[in-house]
């Protein structure tokens, strides 16, 4: 068996999860060394119950790894173990990193900035906006928008990376197979064929236990550089992930709120003790992205909306489906206001955006 076919079989035994995968790897090293080993060794050396032993060594005669590796592949979908030149180095600084990676699509770019933007799943509509605002900008600019699939924020945020013609990554806590939730599914394809990706630590046909979301959440502050909560209740479980940023070094920003607010109670609490306000998110790109991530990615993703000239993409970033007026948009942008209206009337041809009333334009839904 090829090393890849090894780390496949031992991360994909039933009921042989990851703490009893890492006993045996700080044990035997590597797969192989597992694989070829008796019973009593795994129970002594691998310091795992008799149980576990016995179901890895008759594993050996029913896995068949090459098969279900092909399987994969004619899915389109990659696997990517510990140790191969695919596996992602911002995951390698997790104490229990995962041994294996299931991916649909791509994997998020190193050489790009990225954002993780989590929230609540009943998120408010000033929820609903904060979060596409800042998923369109950031994206539009050349951040990579790293979330879960979840309803509320999560698939607002993949949304507006979409909208904006951005990358986006989803972290599901199942198997890439069982798309959860189930009105996703479109948004789950549409981040494939926009140049994102879909990925998965957890193996083919895992169901989306409970369990397994505030475990996935680690990978998405992991594979981000700074994470953005929108909004979450004072105990809510979007708050693991912040908890898991902070302990990884990153930097962490929330979403101001009202206080009497429960959906707020979490960021404004953040807040208090710390965190970042997101306030304004062309004052985040400018601020902490810096200047150069922000110009490099708007010449990295010339895709985001096959806009013809630049002036075309600021002006698109400072609309809101709220109306503003063109003499706003013009100053918000930095372009003249006669330059302004006359790309805004062309916007309006091309269904980009719309003239509510006269000189007030929003940005179509």
């Amino acid at each position: 068996m090829t090393n890849e076919e090894y780390w496949f079989w031992i991360t994909n035994i039933q009921d042989v999860y990851q703490d009893t995968i890492e006993k045996l790897i700080k044990a035997f090293l590597h797969p192989e060394e597992i694989y070829r080993s008796s019973e009593d060794d795994l129970v002594q050396k691998g310091e795992i119950s008799r149980e576990k032993a016995r179901k890895i060594v008759l594993s050996r005669n029913s896995f068949r790894a090459s098969y279900k590796l092909e399987k994969l592949r004619m899915n389109g979908i990659r696997f990517i173990y510990y140790g191969s030149e695919d596996y992602p180095d911002s995951l390698l600084i997790l104490d229990d990193k995962p041994f294996a990676l299931y991916v649909k699509g791509k994997l998020p770019d190193p050489d790009l900035p990225s954002a993780g933007i989590v929230g609540a799943r009943n998120c408010s509509g000033y929820g609903k906006e904060m979060t596409m605002r800042y998923s369109q900008t950031l994206a539009a600019a050349g951040v990579q928008i790293i979330s879960g699939l979840a309803v509320g924020v999560d698939s607002y945020a993949a949304k507006g990376a979409l909208e904006a013609g951005g990358k986006t990554f989803a972290v599901l806590g199942s198997g890439l197979d069982v798309i959860y939730p189930r009105e996703n599914i479109e948004l789950y394809y549409q981040i494939i064929l926009n140049g994102g990706g879909i990925l998965s630590e957890f193996p083919m046909g895992t169901a989306p236990v409970g369990w397994h979301f505030p475990h996935r959440n680690r990978l998405i502050s992991a594979l981000s550089e700074k994470l953005l909560i929108m909004e979450a209740r004072k105990n809510s479980g979007t708050l693991s992930t912040a908890s898991y940023a902070l302990a990884q070094g990153k930097d962490v920003y929330a979403l101001p709120g009202r206080v009497t607010d429960p959906l707020s109670e979490g960021c404004n609490r953040m807040i208090a003790d710390g965190a970042g306000v997101l306030l304004d998110p062309q004052e985040l790109l400018e601020d902490y992205f810096g200047h150069g991530a922000f110009l490099s990615g708007r010449t990295q993703t010339p895709e985001r909306k096959n806009f013809p000239s630049d002036s075309f993409a600021c002006i698109y970033q400072t609309l809101e489906y709220e109306p503003k007026r063109v003499v706003q948009i013009a100053k918000e942008a930095g372009i003249p206001v006669e330059k302004t209206a006359s790309i805004l009337a062309e916007m309006e041809l091309q269904g980009i955006c719309s003239q509510v009333s006269k000189d007030y334009y929003a940005k179509e839904t």
